[in-house]
C-alpha cells in the first residue's frame, strides 16, 4: 500500500496513484508502487515505467499525426466531384413509335444546352420534347402530356433549355413513324450543364 498522504507512481502501468491506495485506479494492480519521492526504482521497473511512457506518446503523436493527414488531404482535394449526367455525347436506336430519354435533376435558372440529329436514315423527322417529372409519368404511361417547351419536329436542333424551377427533368426524342414502316432512327445528341450562378 502507498503511503499516506504522498502520491505514487504505479509499477505497471504508470500512472498516478493516490495516497493510500491499495490499488491502481487505472490498471487495478494491487499494491502500486511507493512514493516517486521514496527509495529509487530498480533498473527493471525503470526501464518498464519509460516504456509505458514512450508507448503514450507514441500513441498519441500516432493519432495526432493520423487526423492531420487525413484533414490535410480533405482540405487540397475539395469536395468531390459528381458527373453531370445531363453532360454528354449520346448515341440512340429508336425503332418506330418509341422514345428514347435522357434525365437528371436541373436546378432553377440552370440551363442544358446542346444539339441533335437523326443520322440514319438521313433527314429522318423527330420529335424532340422536354418534360418534368410528373409530365413525364403521364408520358410513359402513353396519356396526354404537356412538355415545358414547345416540341420540335425537326431532323435535327440545337437544344436551349433553360429549367423554370428545379426539378428532374426529360429530354426525349421520339421516333413518329408508324411501327409498320420499319423506320428505326439512329440519333446522336450533345448536351451540357451549364450553371447559373457566376465562379468566382
Amino acid at each position: 500500500m502507498g503511503e499516506p498522504g504522498v502520491w505514487g507512481t504505479c509499477a505497471t502501468c504508470g500512472d498516478a496513484t493516490p495516497p493510500g491506495a491499495a490499488q491502481c485506479p487505472t490498471c487495478g494492480k494491487a499494491d502500486p508502487t511507493r512514493s516517486l519521492q521514496g527509495p529509487t526504482p530498480s533498473p527493471r521497473l525503470r526501464r518498464r515505467l519509460l516504456l509505458h511512457k514512450l508507448l503514450r506518446v507514441a500513441i498519441v503523436v500516432g493519432i495526432a499525426g493520423g487526423l492531420t493527414v487525413v484533414m490535410v488531404q480533405a482540405a487540397l482535394t475539395g469536395p468531390p466531384q459528381v458527373a453531370d449526367p445531363l453532360s454528354g455525347d449520346w448515341s440512340y436506336s429508336v425503332a418506330p413509335g418509341r422514345y428514347a430519354v435522357l434525365s437528371g435533376q436541373i436546378v432553377g435558372e440552370d440551363y442544358v444546352i446542346g444539339n441533335y440529329s437523326a443520322v440514319q436514315p438521313p433527314g429522318a423527322l423527330t420529335v424532340f420534347s422536354v418534360f418534368n417529372s410528373s409530365e413525364f409519368t403521364l408520358f410513359a404511361a402513353h396519356h396526354s402530356a404537356q412538355p415545358v417547351q414547345p416540341a420540335i419536329n425537326s431532323s435535327g436542333a440545337r437544344i436551349v433549355f433553360n429549367a423554370p424551377y428545379t426539378d428532374t427533368f426529360y429530354f426525349v426524342w421520339q421516333n413518329p413513324y408508324p411501327p409498320a414502316t420499319g423506320i428505326t432512327e439512329a440519333l446522336y445528341a450533345h448536351t451540357e450543364y451549364q450553371s447559373n450562378v457566376a465562379v468566382q
